[in-house]
Formats: structure tokens, sequence, C-alpha cells
């Protein structure tokens, strides 16, 4: 009896065996999206409409539209560690109705180099900015920035355990004005070499002659020692700087310069 050689079977069950696993791939994430509708009645006649629009890039995007005094004027932007924001609504009176939001979102996945073991950062927040009422209207908005554990489940992404390093929600209405100028900071401990996630959003809403003005305001950052480094997947400038020296750090700086100029006159 012949039998086939066992050479073949026994080389495809090795290359099953030694094939390595695909891992899932993280995927970053930039969006701006704006989004305004009006309905109003006069008269006999009527009129209602409704505006969506996104950018998948977090680029410059906008939205507006009025009709019989009563509409709605958006515009977002995500611009590397910078989220824009603005949102603001007209009526002329009580026979109609507006709304008006805007907000950005970044995800990325971020890794700590320059070290091993643990080792700690801070992160600060800037948020600027006005809500508005305008007597018969609301505005207000919602931010939420959070660090993440990324693990790998049944072959996809998984975000888990978060850290938060700034949340913030407010509001305004009526005959109200609120100005924001707020700083969040916090501190974290990472280790080097580990893939985190981070997810920052931010929104806001009008309605009614509302205004929620953000534009160009809310921002972030992080320090570290000056051997950290910081790599983004998304590619985004986080301002890994050095930390402030302490005044003797300053005082040692001052006498190393001083003892270069002296040794470059003594070499002249």
């Amino acid at each position: 009896m012949h039998r086939p050689p066992l050479f073949p079977l026994a080389l495809s069950l090795s290359a099953a065996l030694i094939a390595p696993t695909a891992l899932a791939q993280p995927a970053t994430e930039r969006n701006s999206a704006v989004s305004g509708n009006y309905a109003v009645t006069q008269g006999s006649a009527s009129s209602q409409l409704e505006i969506r629009e996104s950018d998948t890039l977090g680029a410059p995007i906008s939205a507006s539209a009025s009709k019989y005094g009563f509409g709605f004027n958006a515009h977002a932007q995500l611009d590397s560690t910078t989220l824009s924001a603005f949102a603001a609504t007209t009526v002329a009176d009580t026979t109609g109705s507006a709304s008006a939001q805007a907000s950005t979102r970044l995800t990325d996945f971020i890794t700590f180099s320059g070290g091993s073991g643990m080792a700690s950062a801070s992160f600060s927040t800037l948020l600027t900015g006005t809500l508005t009422g305008n007597q018969t209207g609301t505005a207000g908005y919602q931010l939420d920035i959070a660090l993440y554990d990324v693990s790998d489940v049944g072959g996809s992404i998984s975000l888990s355990n978060p850290l938060w390093l700034a949340t913030d929600t407010r509001s305004s209405s009526g005959r109200q004005m609120l100005t924001v100028n707020d700083t969040f900071t916090s501190s974290f401990d990472f280790e080097y070499g580990k893939q985190y996630g981070i997810v920052a959003s931010f929104s806001v809403n009008a309605t009614d002659g509302g205004v929620a003005d953000f534009s160009n305001s809310t921002s972030f950052a992080m320090v570290a020692a000056p051997s950290v480094r910081l790599h983004s997947l998304a590619g985004v400038d986080y301002g890994i700087t050095a930390a402030v020296p302490e005044p003797a750090s300053y005082a040692m700086l001052l006498a190393g310069l001083g003892l270069m100029g002296l040794i470059v006159h003594r070499r002249r």
C-alpha cells in the first residue's frame, strides 16, 4: 500500500502552529460636529429646518441658517490639543424655537518612554468662555478628559479603568451670563512602555436665544520630568516639557555658567 509522504502535512501543521495571531490595532479618532434647527409659524406660513455636519479629521466645520428671525449658528474644530466649540441661537418671539450644538472629540493612544518602572506626570486643562441665556434661552457645556488602560479583548481594543483628568459641566438660562475661566490640574502615575488611551471631548449647546462661546479656548497639556518622552499614535503634541527647576537647581546652573565663562576667559 502506498502511503503519502508526511512531510507536507507536518510542514503545514508547523506553519499553523507558529503563525502569529493578529492583534487588534488601536484606532485614533479626531472628530468635529455641529447641528442646528429652527421651527417657526408666522400666520398661515410655517418653516422648519435641521442641519447636521461632521468632519472625521476634526477640521473647522460650521452650520447656520435663519428665517423669520429664528436661526442658529454653530461651529467646531479640533486642533491638536485645542477643542473649540460655539453655538448660538436667535428667536424673534414665542411663535417658534431654535437650537444649536457643537462638539469635538479626540481619541488617542500614548506610550511613555525614557525610563523604566513607574513615574508620574501632571495634566492641565484651560477652559475659558461664556454662557449667555439672553432672557429667553439657555446655554451649556460638557467637558470630559480621561486616561484609560488599553487591552485586547477578543480581537478588539477595549478601554477600561478611566482616570478622570478633567470633567466639568455648567449651564446658564434667562438673563444670567456666566463667564468661565478655569484651570483643571491633576496628576497621575504611569508605567514606562505601557500603552494608554486618552479620550477628550467637549460639547456646547444653546436654545431659544442662548449663546455658548468657547471658540479656540479649551486646551490641555502634560508636564513630566525632562527625561520623559511621549509617543502619540495620532501624532498629537501634548507639550511634554521639563519640570520647573527648584531654586537650588537655578543656583547650580548659574554657577556652571560662571565656571564655563571663567574657563573660556583663561583660554583666551
